[in-house]
């Protein structure tokens, strides 16, 4: 079944079709909000608060056409709401994760991978906010690009052209030629002078 029509199900009023939704997206909007907020309980309140607004607009009868980018939309929003409260504005991108991707065969290889996360971390979070923002969505929550401009409300063509630019200054960054990175490279001779 499709999640535009669990959603028809769940404004009939079956309450298993939210189950199913939950089950499908919990875990990843989460995990958005998380890499967004650097707060594992405020990524649970917004995860929270986001079904909850699922519901409500459901209940008013306002179904969207595609229901995936309707809910990184409610989930955009919310952080959106949330910075705007926030005193502290600067968010930071996790690694939260991505430990489990790596199948290692010795503890040489996880510290270079470590030392290699924290590196594009490090220069993810230098990127600006909308680079940053729409580099999450695209690579650590697969969106396809139709959809990250549906979330963003911004056209495609401007959501290519960032993460391109986006890309490419993340590519200097790793690789030296930007001023910025420079503490990146420092750390990673650093660590390699430990060894």
């Amino acid at each position: 079944m499709t999640d535009e029509e669990l959603l028809k199900e769940l404004s009939g009023g079956h309450a298993s079709a939210l189950e199913t939704l939950a089950y499908r997206y919990h875990a990843a909007i989460r995990a958005y909000l998380f890499r967004l907020l650097q707060s594992r309980t405020l990524a649970d309140d917004l995860t929270q608060e986001c079904f909850i607004r699922v519901i409500t607009s459901v209940k008013q009868g306002r179904l969207p056409e595609k229901f995936r980018p309707w809910l990184y939309k409610i989930a955009t929003n919310l952080c959106r709401d949330h910075w705007r409260k926030a005193v502290n504005r600067m968010e930071l991108v996790s690694d939260e994760g991505l430990l489990h991707v790596l199948a290692p065969d010795n503890v040489a290889h996880i510290y270079e991978k470590q030392v290699d996360r924290e590196l594009v971390i490090q220069a993810l979070n230098e990127l600006p906010a909308e680079r940053r923002h729409l580099m999450i969505l695209r690579f650590y929550q697969e969106l396809k690009l139709e959809e990250i401009a549906d979330i963003l409300d911004i056209p495609l063509s401007t959501v290519k052209s960032r993460l391109y630019y986006g890309i490419k200054q993340l590519n200097r960054m790793l690789s030296g030629d930007d001023r910025s990175s420079a503490q990146c490279h420092a750390a990673k001779e650093a660590n390699g002078n430990e060894r």
